[in-house]
């Protein structure tokens, strides 16, 4: 992008080492970079190394396929490299790495060794940041894998460009009703989440529209391995959110019982074509019976049975369903207090514990309501204990650096003005806490709160 500004790299900037001593440390290893193996990520995480060095040093690192004869730094996953007599620690995890410094026949090198393609990329991204941080080569090894296996981003992105509780401009992925043509947005924000660690994205709205339903169709899927494509680079796996009603709405039939047998088929069938065209797709995000999004209910089955239907189909090729707790009755009338609203998903999900596929997994939003600024703990975390479950956390800002935090005071109060006394004095309140941790900065993001 030709108009980004200091920003738009976020910590992939990289910042020049001050350091002269450390400096002089690290570059004796980076001018040379010897590389083991050919996959795909191994070879995006050398190039990350290679572009990193150039911006840090300023020195543009040889590359080689044969140890060089002088100090290097080796790149390459574990069974490229377990016969080359190096002294591994042991115990590497899936997706885990090990930055050594060891001397072999008179050459001192260090050592960036992932369990397989993911575990090297997050392995250079952690010594490039070390680097960054100033740490001393001792201290920047090190054996680490990550705790969690699934790490996703799941984008409320809509095809017209738009997104659902986006605060910070309009999509990434798509513009004008399709998927963008000119990728290299994409693959900078593939980059970033890689550095990070994330594995998965979602790239479109858990409340999936009508042109969206047709996202697991021959309509869109070359376009969506375009984008798969971009993010395999940086071993992340792409998801789709579905509409539980595509067989109805895009496979013709009657009905989507997901006990019936021809909806079982047709679901069977479209997923053999997905995989057809993404061969590492990793699954499907499925939002059903909730703010009117058709689900299993209609039918008169459960969660379960809607779940285990998509993961069974989805097993053959290792693909998860993620299945969506944010299930409540949406028109009860809030000031009805027999109704209580945080025990919803609890109460639809508990009965259920134990019935799920291992390969089905349960999404539960942090809170039990909807994205709270203050609220406890879902009461789901901890009651089903033998269900896979993970967490759902809401990160949405918007950013204007020209807009100051008292600008942004009046224009919140302005628009309480016309509320209750008891919510102007809530925001008084709020506000007179906040400026105490930021009275010394003019300037911060505003979190956007759905």
């Amino acid at each position: 992008m030709s108009n980004r500004n200091h920003l738009y790299d976020c910590w992939l900037g990289f910042e020049n080492l001050l350091n002269p001593p450390l400096k002089e440390e690290y570059m004796k290893y980076c001018k040379n970079i010897y590389i083991r193996g050919s996959n795909d990520i191994v070879l995006a995480a050398m190039n990350e190394l290679k572009l990193a060095i150039k911006k840090i040093f300023n020195i543009e690192a040889d590359i080689y396929r044969r140890r060089p004869e002088a100090p290097y730094v080796l790149v390459g996953r574990l069974e490229d490299v377990a016969n080359k007599g190096h002294v591994l620690q042991s115990g590497l995890k899936a997706e885990g790495f090990c930055i050594e410094n060891i001397a072999e026949d008179g050459n001192d090198a260090i050592l960036i060794i992932g369990k397989d393609g993911n575990g090297v990329l997050y392995g250079v991204f952690d010594f490039i940041r070390s680097i960054c941080c100033g740490k001393t080569i001792e201290a920047a090894l090190k054996v680490d894998f990550p705790r969690n296996s699934l790490r996703i981003i799941d984008h409320w992105d809509n095809i017209d460009g738009k997104i659902e509780r986006g605060y910070a401009g309009e999509s990434i992925l798509y513009r004008d009703n399709a998927i963008v043509k000119d990728k290299s947005r994409v693959r900078d924000y593939a980059r970033l989440l890689a550095s990070i660690g994330i594995n998965g994205i979602v790239v479109n709205n858990v409340n999936v529209h009508k042109e969206e339903t047709k996202f697991v169709t021959e309509d869109y899927l070359p376009e969506i391995r375009g984008l798969s494509n971009v993010f395999s680079e940086f071993g992340i796996k792409i998801y789709l959110s579905i509409n539980f009603a595509a067989p109805i709405e895009v496979g013709n039939l009657p009905t989507a019982d997901p006990l019936d047998p021809l909806v079982k088929k047709w679901w069977a069938d479209t997923v053999e074509t997905i995989y057809d065209y993404i061969e590492d797709f990793g699954g499907f995000l499925v939002k059903a019976d909730s703010e009117f999004r058709p689900g299993p209910y209609t039918y008169g089955r459960n969660h379960a049975d809607g779940a285990n239907m998509l993961g069974e189909v989805l097993k053959p090729y290792g693909g998860v369903v993620i299945w969506r707790c944010f299930v409540y009755n949406c028109i009860v009338d809030w000031r009805d207090r027999s109704m209580d609203r945080a025990m919803a998903s609890y109460d639809n999900f508990k009965p259920l514990d134990g019935k799920f596929m291992d390969n089905v997994i349960l999404q539960v939003k942090n809170g039990p309501v909807d994205f709270q600024v203050r609220e406890p703990v879902s009461p789901l975390f901890g009651a089903m204990e033998q269900t896979n479950m993970m967490v759902e956390f809401q990160i949405t800002v918007t950013v204007n650096p020209a807009v100051t935090l008292q600008e942004r005071r009046q224009k919140g109060y302005n628009l309480l003005q016309k509320s209750s006394k008891r919510s102007k004095k809530c925001f008084e309140a709020n506000w007179s806490e906040l400026s105490g941790y930021t009275k010394n900065c003019d300037e911060v993001p505003a979190v956007g709160l759905g």
